[in-house]
């Protein structure tokens, strides 16, 4: 058996995580203020947690800052083996997430292409693999939360030059990087440095966040579930936002009118909040899944 060299965590590291999850830019400053310790107490537990590789400190960019305006979920059958049908998908650039599952379906799949009509593409070129039986679609029409992804809208029609480009670079090598570390790898001086990534995180073309292994603040046990809505669909979002345990919501069009993930800490809890789904009168079905294996994460 494989020891388990995580640090032990308590109450002070957790905050800490949820902090840098929040901004991961957060100064040792703004760190200690939050946590009630002092500067120098923040930076080392903020380091420990670094060092062990428990804590990722990952520059996010929106997709549509490379030109990526359409996305599905998509629920694929298989007949016979899944996993030569999972690694043609994995290969595929418009796929950004692939996992097998069980369930109803083999294998689900988030695709992000650059219109429509890329993304038919995608789905057709799927549909034609050998051992697909079926492939069930779920176009987005918005992203409403999600665990590892932006906090705040993306402002569409955002100016993003070459400079800017070359700093989403950086921040995705080191999202922790000083501004003038930033300036120096792209040309610009610590305050021309600061003022563009500023405006790039304040308009939602990246942010920066911890990212952090399942089950690293818990026992964790994530599934997923397709939702259909009983008429109006805000109060069923209002109601999924407000708990705790969601991860991921997005609308839809096609197969259900929702997208969700979320984390239970056991297989009662998985239970529980399916059964407060269903318990719902603004959602008429949920189909769920749990996840067997990730095989491609890309953000």
């Amino acid at each position: 058996m494989t020891e388990d060299t995580r640090p032990r965590l308590d109450e002070l590291d957790v905050a800490l995580i949820r902090e840098l999850q929040r901004d991961g830019r957060a100064t040792h400053e703004a760190l200690s203020q939050v946590l009630g310790l002092s500067r120098p107490a923040a930076r080392t537990r903020m380091l420990r947690l670094l060092d062990s590789g428990m804590v990722r400190i990952l520059a996010v960019v929106h997709p549509s800052v490379f030109g990526l305006d359409a996305y599905a979920h998509i629920a694929v059958t298989v007949r016979g083996a899944v996993l030569p049908v999972a690694e043609e998908i994995v290969a595929m650039p418009d796929a950004a997430f692939v996992s097998l599952i069980t369930g109803e379906h083999s294998l689900i799949a988030e695709l992000r292409s650059r219109d429509q009509a890329a993304l038919a593409a995608a789905v057709t070129r799927i549909s034609g693999l050998p051992g697909v039986e079926r492939v069930a679609t779920a176009v987005y029409t918005a992203i409403l939360k999600d665990t590892f992804f932006l906090p705040r809208p993306y402002q569409a029609g955002t100016a993003v030059d070459d400079t800017d480009r070359r700093l989403l670079v950086e921040l995705r090598r080191d999202g922790r990087a000083s501004f003038a570390q930033l300036g120096a790898a792209t040309g610009l001086s610590t305050s021309g440095a600061r003022a563009r990534v500023l405006r790039l995180l304040d308009t939602g073309v990246v942010h920066v966040g911890a990212r952090i292994p399942p089950g690293a603040l818990g026992p964790a046990q994530t599934f997923g579930a397709d939702l259909t809505f009983n008429g109006d669909p805000d109060k069923a979002v209002a109601q999924i936002l407000q708990m705790p345990e969601t991860d991921y919501l997005s609308t839809s069009l096609g197969r259900c009118d929702a997208v969700c993930t979320f984390a239970a800490s056991s297989p009662d809890d998985v239970l529980r909040l399916l059964d407060t789904l269903r318990s719902l009168p603004s959602i008429t079905s949920v189909r769920a899944w749990t996840h067997l294996r990730l095989l491609k994460e890309h953000h």
